[in-house]
């Protein structure tokens, strides 16, 4: 990242709301037809929106990938557009903010965001990117998550639970319906909800019922012998989403690791101490969403200021690197893992323990 680049994401990460702000007026007073629909505050909305944008630009020009940002204008496009807005309107948004940001950033900065803004918009006028399904029906597990998640929005959670203990009872190990029929209904309750399929309480509904579910499944397994080694796992701060980390710390403590999860939205700090309390071996670190990144680096270099942090091995997940498993090895990682079982492997190789996980 050069540092041209650095800068201007400084400055859009400082700023990007007073920029939203500045723009989502601008774009209203050009457009008052842009407010309608939007409730009683149509300015907090189309602010929001933009704030969300700014983030994510300044995430792209910190990676040097303006294709980053075309791919998450056009995603975030398509969802805004589900819920009524007109596709016109979300566009001349993002020429406000194109504006806005060729006036108050530096002139020298300027070519550099206008790149990106002109990419985001040429993407926009492509097709919408498809969300595919998350479940297939040409396996076992694939029906058991299929009807697992009927159960689910049918609002039946006994149903729901009993037929995944019902598996397990037959042999199923718990990392198989984590990876194979958990996590993908579970992303598909996320997919549903972002395309205005079902609606926050389902979500929520949906998302309690995998997290009990998941309790009781680790509860009843049984854990290898411990391995001597022990993994702190956590979301960094601004992510509220745990479940995912959940199962890959689920799967840890029962391959034998002393498994230390803390949840979401962990600051650094607490974060460093808690690798130097643990004396752990290993860190897991969770990012769902793109302007989650650079916190992510910050996260990792705070460990690494230590010397009673600064050997430990570290391993990034979550959503937020979707197609940038390079970002890993940047920001000082050890490596990416796409979910459990990667992880597991690449742990036990990375402190040596032989594995012999499922």
């Amino acid at each position: 990242m050069s540092q041209q680049n650095d800068f201007v994401a400084t400055v859009l990460q400082r700023s990007g709301n007073a920029f939203a702000g500045f723009a989502a007026a601008d774009m209203l007073e050009a457009h008052p037809e842009a407010a309608e629909s939007l409730g009683s505050d149509p300015l907090a909305l189309w602010r929001q929106w933009l704030t969300s944008r700014v983030e994510e630009l300044a995430v792209a020009i910190s990676v040097g990938k303006p294709e980053l940002f075309a791919e998450q204008v056009r995603w975030a496009a398509s969802l805004f557009e589900a819920r009524n807005v007109a596709i016109a309107n979300i566009k001349r948004s993002l020429e406000s903010l194109g504006k806005v940001l060729e006036k108050e950033l530096p002139e020298n900065s300027q070519a550099v965001v206008a790149d990106y803004v002109s990419a985001a918009l040429a993407a926009m006028d492509m097709a919408p990117p498809t969300t595919p399904a998350e479940i297939t029906t040409d396996s076992d597990e694939g029906k058991l998550a299929a009807s697992y998640l009927l159960a689910l929005l049918e609002g039946d959670r006994p149903k729901a639970i009993s037929m995944v203990h019902a598996a397990a009872s037959k042999g199923a190990s718990v990392a198989d319906l984590y990876l194979r029929v958990l996590a993908p209904a579970q992303r598909e309750v996320g997919r549903m909800w972002l395309n205005d399929e079902i609606n926050i309480a389902e979500e929520h509904f949906a998302t309690a019922t995998t997290k009990m579910v998941m309790s009781q499944l680790s509860g009843r397994a049984e854990a290898k012998a411990r391995n001597g080694k022990t993994v702190v796992a956590a979301s960094v701060p601004d992510n509220q989403h745990d479940l995912g980390l959940q199962m890959v710390a689920d799967v840890f403590e029962l391959n034998g690791w002393r498994t230390i999860a803390l949840g979401a939205n962990v600051p650094a700090v607490d974060l460093v101490q808690a690798v130097e309390s643990f004396q752990a071996d290993l860190l897991l670190i969770s990012a769902a969403l793109g302007k989650q990144l650079p916190i992510v680096r910050d996260t990792i270099a705070a460990i690494r200021q230590y010397d009673s942090t600064r050997h430990t091995k570290v391993l990034v997940g979550g959503t937020a690197f979707a197609g940038l498993a390079d970002l890993a090895e940047q920001y000082g990682a050890n490596g990416y893992a796409a979910n459990a079982i990667d992880a597991l492997h690449l742990a036990n190789q990375l402190v040596g323990v032989t594995d012999a996980s499922q």
